[in-house]
């Protein structure tokens, strides 16, 4: 890993290269304008895109590319227009000579001939950036140019529609063909930005650049060389990362780009691209009511604007960065007076505004130092943290004064923002605020979510356990005598006592105790009882991870894909979703699904910007954990060295922990003991509040990285543990440390294992079966079907194990065709496991990387001077390489050699 400073040195040199950024960002629609162009039959492309897409650096990199082969000229005239004779041909009329520019067609001509002469034998391709102000006769030119085969054209062009109309017939016959730059999918943005900057660009980071830059590749490399001269793009540990406050505002080349779009416009569109950036979204009937209805047609030919048909025709900017940008350069009395203009002195009802208008207007209220009233700051935080931006909510609820009414719900949404920040004190000391006065005045519901989030606040305080179990059981008591007095409808009650339910289950998922509430839990799913569908999906969601840690993994599977089919259909709340993907990611993950659980996290890329900067780093993290549960530390490095760096950066985030210790465990697995050992020591310096389900991530994946570097105290660490999860009914985590504290395990710890797998299910439970059965009585049989079984998971390092083991029991027992077939699986797994779990003892020197791919070409078939030719070898050494092949793995014939290799 090169060090920092040459990291950023390197990134700053790289970000100064337009070409080099549009060859790695643009690869796939350079390579379609190339193939348009290598077309017989076609007369040219035309790209097309926003006006800061960056077409012309697209088109300059196809020409660059194809300098040398092909005769190219960039026709450049900054006198163009539709006045000007040839404006756009300028370049080329003054090679002329005089007596060649009597008339038109002697123009034409003469062009025709210059371009010939000057391309010789090559082909000729002209490049257009004026194809909007063409003159007549540069068009005429330009069509014969084309129509005669002379050169091929590259056109950049808004819009196609923007182009001369002798060139539309082109358009409709493919003659000239469209190649569009669009705006980058994230995943296109993330890759982009890891070829720029080098290093390792945590996905999270690069998400938030996409984010920011609205998926526009320019503005992004614009943006990370400002974000680097700002440092606040900084690198720590070869990890990129971004500061929290990390904005584009202010960026110079940004700004004119916008600029430049915006005073090509008239002054009433100006002023209504003004309003549209502070409203963010806005009904059109209130729009078209303030401004001329010409201005917003012209906006909505020229896609300047969007007009979503929700029943409402809620308008926005197209482009969503030409808001950021014009908010950037309004003053508070500028944003004050479009509030005024736009409506009048109070605000719509809240009836009659959709989430996103809420949100726009209570953005522009904080902006221009105005005050929401009540109503609409509880929901327009309540809405900002159903979007995950806690900062936001807290932003909204300012400055709300205290009243009787709405003020345990202030308090409440406070302290939900709080939490979402991990600052579990001071969301206590809100909700510590409000007095038992003030909630006698609230629904029972209401009291039931208040009671949940101090629970929720409390189990994150240390030696708090018991006070939250007591606070849930006294609502429910409250509650009861509520309903006692006739004073609440049946319906509220019901519901009011399955919240303070979901919070006991919640609670009590957070330590473990899963048998305490699985029955309960079964029946509230089975039964629902008419409770609210959404506490009872999140209920559902605690069901499916309740049953897989217990040990009925496939039966938490199954409950896992009908709450995904019931999301799908009814696309569930946002606390729903949170719990399904938090609970589904363990479930995969113990049912040995890690690729599945891997595609669960892919929902990243839709993420927000303040949803990617609360919650990136916890999804590297579970992509870290994903890979080391499944033996892939190599794969595992890159997102979980990214975790750290991000989570260190916020040491108030609870996953640094198992950052640490899954980082220690990846590198073990690559066989960097040393590496190992200082993320241990790391873990060791470290302390926080954490869920059980966290501490047992940092329990196993430390002690694994422990026993995987020699020490002799782990596996006897792991044994301890899994007995505790044994005596909680926790079958499945017993299982899994069982499996890795095994693998030089004694007898009635392989028995223990066989037990545990007895309590399971899933294909997890029969493969750690098989493993100790085949282990403990030399069984060949049940070790196969072991390696089989882990190969059908793609667990590679416990394939190795099981074919290792089996090794060694094959040459105890002589069978020589199985000892060359377990000793052939071990060298095809040697590529991706780096440090077998088990070395198979005496085992017999494996085959070169060369003699393997020998070895292969023969098994095939194929003759020694064939494999001569293929690998570029004498034959003599071809020889040599099989004498050696037949030797290690006590083989005769090439027939023998087919399974082995």
């Amino acid at each position: 890993m090169p060090r920092t400073g040459q990291l950023v040195h390197d990134a700053q040199a790289r970000v100064g290269d337009r070409l080099a950024w549009a060859r790695v960002v643009r690869a796939k629609e350079i390579a379609a304008a190339g193939k348009v162009l290598a077309e017989p039959a076609t007369y040219g492309v035309v790209i097309t895109g926003d006006a800061s897409f960056g077409k012309s650096a697209v088109a300059s990199a196809l020409l660059n590319d194809l300098e040398g082969a092909v005769h190219t000229v960039r026709l450049r005239s900054t006198i163009v227009g539709t006045e000007t004779p040839y404006g756009a041909l300028a370049v080329l009329l003054a090679r002329l000579p005089e007596d060649a520019q009597d008339d038109p067609g002697t123009i034409m001509r003469g062009i025709l001939q210059l371009l010939a002469a000057d391309a010789g034998s090559r082909p000729a391709v002209l490049s257009l950036e004026t194809s909007n102000n063409l003159d007549e006769l540069s068009t005429a030119t330009l069509v014969n140019v084309m129509v005669t085969g002379t050169a091929k054209l590259v056109i950049v062009a808004d819009r196609a529609s923007d182009l001369p109309a002798d060139f539309h017939w082109m358009l409709a016959e493919e003659r000239l063909q469209e190649v569009p730059l669009a705006a980058l999918e994230p995943e296109e943005m993330v890759r982009g930005l890891r070829e720029l900057l080098g290093g390792i660009v945590p996905q999270t980071v690069g998400l938030q650049l996409h984010a920011m830059s609205r998926g526009n590749p320019q503005v992004a490399l614009l943006a990370v060389s400002e974000l680097l001269q700002r440092e606040t793009l900084t690198v720590s540990a070869g990890v990129w990362m971004l500061d929290a406050g990390a904005d584009l505002s202010g960026i110079r080349q940004i700004d004119d780009l916008v600029r430049a779009r915006i005073e090509r416009q008239p002054a009433g569109v100006q002023v209504i691209i003004e309003a549209l950036a502070c409203a963010r979204r806005i009904p059109l009937a209130l729009l078209a009511a303030v401004f001329p209805h010409e201005d917003l047609a012209q906006m909505e030919r020229e896609g300047l604007i969007t007009l979503e048909d929700g029943g409402r025709h809620s308008v926005s900017l197209t482009d969503p960065l030409l808001g950021d940008v014009v908010r950037g350069w309004l003053s508070v009395p500028r944003r004050r007076e479009l509030r005024a203009l736009l409506m009048g002195d109070g605000e719509p009802p809240l009836e009659v505004m959709t989430t996103l208008e809420l949100l726009g207007l209570a953005a522009w209220s904080r902006e221009c130092h105005a005050t929401l009233p009540a109503s609409h700051a509880i929901a327009a935080a309540t809405a900002s943290l159903r979007l995950h931006d806690a900062d936001f909510a807290l932003e909204c609820l300012d400055g709300v004064e205290r009243d009787p009414h709405t003020w345990p719900t202030v308090q409440r949404l406070r302290a939900r923002a709080l939490l979402g920040l991990q600052l579990p004190h001071q969301a206590l000391a809100c909700l510590e605020q409000v007095s038992k006065a003030d909630l006698e005045a609230q629904s029972p519901s209401a009291v039931a979510e208040f009671v949940a989030t101090r629970a929720e606040a409390m189990r994150w305080l240390p030696d708090k356990d018991d006070e939250a179990r007591a606070l849930l059981e006294d609502a429910r008591g409250e509650l009861l005598m509520r309903a006692g007095t006739g004073a609440v409808p049946e319906a509220e009650h019901r519901n009011a006592a399955a919240r303070l339910d979901l919070a006991e289950f919640e609670h009590s998922a957070f330590v473990g105790d899963f048998r305490r509430i699985i029955d309960r839990l079964e029946a509230m799913v089975d039964e629902g009882g008419g409770v609210d569908e959404e506490i009872r999906l999140r209920t559902a969601c605690i069901l499916m991870e309740a049953r897989t840690v217990l040990g009925r993994e496939q039966d938490g599977l199954a409950l896992m894909h009908e709450i995904a089919a019931q999301m799908s259909q009814r696309h569930g709340s946002h606390h729903v979703r949170q719990a399904f993907a938090s609970r589904a990611f363990t479930v995969l993950l113990y049912n040995g699904h890690w690729r599945q659980s891997l595609a669960l996290l892919k929902g990243t890329p839709q993420w927000s910007l303040e949803r990617l900067r609360t919650n990136g780093a916890s999804v590297e993290l579970a992509v870290g954990l994903a890979y080391v549960y499944a033996g892939r530390g190599r794969d595992a490095l890159g997102p979980l060295l990214a975790a750290t760096a991000l989570l260190e950066n916020n040491p108030a985030v609870s996953a640094l922990g198992p950052a640490y210790a899954a980082t220690a465990f990846a590198f073990a697995q690559t066989g960097d003991a040393a590496s190992a050992r200082m993320w241990l020591d790391r873990l060791e310096g470290w302390s926080g509040a954490s869920s059980y389900q966290t501490r047992s991530y940092i329990e196993f994946c430390s002690d694994m990285a422990r026993r995987w570097i020699g020490d002799p105290h782990a596996a006897a660490r792991l044994i301890a543990s899994a007995r505790g999860d044994i005596a909680h009914g926790r079958w499945a985590q017993a299982g899994i440390k069982l499996v890795g504290a095994t693998v030089e395990g004694h007898s009635e710890d392989l028995r223990l294992l066989e037990e545990v797998c007895g309590h399971r299910q899933g294909q997890l439970a029969e493969l750690g079966g098989l493993l100790a059965r085949g282990t403990r009585t030399g069984s060949l049989e049940d070790l196969i079907a072991a390696a089989d079984l882990a190969a059908g998971l793609e667990l590679d390092a416990l394939e190795s194990r099981c074919a290792a083991v089996a090794l060694d029991r094959a040459r105890e027992a002589g069978d020589a065709m199985m000892v060359r077939l377990m000793q052939a699986r071990l060298d095809a797994l040697a590529g991706r496991v780096p440090v077998l779990p088990v070395a198979p003892s005496h085992a017999p020197p494996v085959l070169t990387q060369r003699e393997r791919e020998v070895a292969a070409l023969a098994a095939t078939g194929t003759s020694n001077r064939r494999i001569a030719e293929d690998l570029g070898l004498s034959v003599r050494t071809v020889e040599g390489h099989l004498y050696q092949v037949f030797a290690k793995l006590s083989v005769s014939t090439r027939s023998e050699l087919a399974g082995l290799v």
